[in-house]
Order: C-alpha cells, then structure tokens, then sequence
C-alpha cells in the first residue's frame, strides 16, 4: 500500500476509477480536484485498486480481488467510515474486519427548496442572533477547533478564512457552537455544526447552520446536509431542505 501523489494526471485516473461511485457527500469531489484528503493504492504506476479518504470518510474503487486489496482495506483505521464504494469493497472490508465493522444508515438531503427567506426569519427570531459571528482571523487567535466543534482538515488558518466558511457564538470566553464547512470543493461545502453539550436544546445549532446555508445561497455554493441521525434530519428539514434518499455506510469500531 501506498500514498498516491495527487498530480494531475493522477487525479484523472482517480476520478475515472471513481466515476460509478456514488456521490453521497463531496469527498470524492475534494481529492479529485486536490482540494483535501488523500489517495492510497496498491500499485503505484498501474494502480488496481484504491482507498480514497478525506478526515474519516473512506471510499473504495478498483479490485477488491487484486494482490493488494485486502491490505487496503485492513490499514483502514478505527472511527474510520466506510462509505458507499465500488462492488465488492464492503464484504472486503467486512470479511477483514468482522464485527467491528458496523452498518449504520444515514440521511442524503436536497437543498433545491431552500429559501434565504425562510433561513433569514429563522435568523431574526432566535434569541442568539445577537451573538453569531463569522470566522475570521481573531477566531483562531481566540479558540483552539478540533475537539468536536471546528474546522479540521485546513493547511492554516489562513488556508480556512480563503477557502472555507463558518459562523460561531462564544460564552464565557469559550466555544459554544459553529457551523462551518467541513469539506469544500468547487461544487460546494459540507455543512458541519457542532454546539457544546450544555448549550445544546436552545436553538443555537438552527441559527448557526442558517447563517452559514444562508451565505452559501447568496454567494452561489451548493450547501451539501448528509444526515447521520434524527437530530441532523430534523434539523435540515427546519432550514429547508427535503430528505433524497437513505443510504448505508459502515462504522470501523476500535
């Protein structure tokens, strides 16, 4: 197994390997276009087979009965998920990993009905409106992200305020809450929020993730919502978007 070097004649073959697999988030658009995230693959100089991951998020294409198929599949590390890949990839993975690899279903939402509209009255009628704030340099000499709730993935957090978006609310000196892209490519972001355990159940998540779908409709971004439990659904459907489907993905325990 080996890192493959994003080039451009790399990613060609890349995204040709990945052209069947369905595009339930924007990984596979971020690595193509070399965007985040990181290729491995059997052979470096005719590759057969190929592991595609961006932070957690794991996708398969090629063989999974190639020479070194197995050996992609079991360096997967625990928390990994295993997304929808190419046939024949998940029972791979399932035949090496046992037990530990859990099915979960999660959630694929179109945002074809969102509103600014609707996202602004959400907005003006939270009782934390007062309180957002966009990401700029000042949040990164304020807070440390990484422990649940911020960006993750960014070269700097320069790269971040270039490439990325987020919105946040500070209490006490600390983070409460962010919605921020988690993955970007030309196409779009992921949406990501994430609000500390004791400020949860107070609308802090609604008007953060209505702030940063809001900027994206008016600046012309797909807002991508891909739902891993009632809690992100419920959400998504309050700001707009209609669920497109469910899908499986499969979780590696530790």
């Amino acid at each position: 197994m080996q890192e493959y070097e994003l080039s451009r004649a790399n990613r060609i073959r890349i995204a040709r390997a990945f052209r069947s697999v369905p595009r339930v988030d924007l990984s596979i658009d971020c690595v193509v276009e070399g965007q985040m995230g990181n290729v491995f693959v059997d052979e470096v100089q005719i590759p057969h087979a190929y592991r595609l991951q961006v932070g957690q998020f794991v996708y398969f294409a090629g063989n999974p009965a190639s020479a070194g198929a197995e050996e992609l599949a079991r360096s997967m590390a625990p928390s990994s998920l295993l997304m929808p890949s190419s046939s024949g990839w998940t029972d791979l993975a399932r035949s090496v990993h046992g037990d530990r690899l859990s099915r979960t279903e999660r959630s694929s939402y179109s945002g074809e009905g969102l509103m600014s509209d609707h996202l602004l009255r959400i907005c003006r009628h939270s009782i934390h409106d007062g309180s957002v704030r966009k990401v700029s340099e000042q949040f990164f000499q304020s807070f440390t992200p990484g422990a649940g709730i911020g960006p993750v993935g960014f070269d700097s957090p320069s790269d971040f305020i270039h490439r990325g978006i987020g919105y946040y609310i500070e209490a006490g000196g600390r983070l409460a809450g962010m919605a921020w892209s988690s993955l970007v490519c030309s196409r779009g972001i992921e949406v990501s929020v994430s609000v500390a355990p004791e400020h949860r159940m107070r609308g802090m998540a609604t008007v953060l993730s209505a702030y940063l779908v809001m900027w994206c409709l008016e600046n012309g971004v797909q807002p991508h919502w891909d739902a891993a439990n009632p809690e992100s659904c419920r959400l998504a459907e309050k700001l707009g978007y209609t669920r497109a489907g469910t899908y499986r993905a499969h979780l590696l325990k530790g």
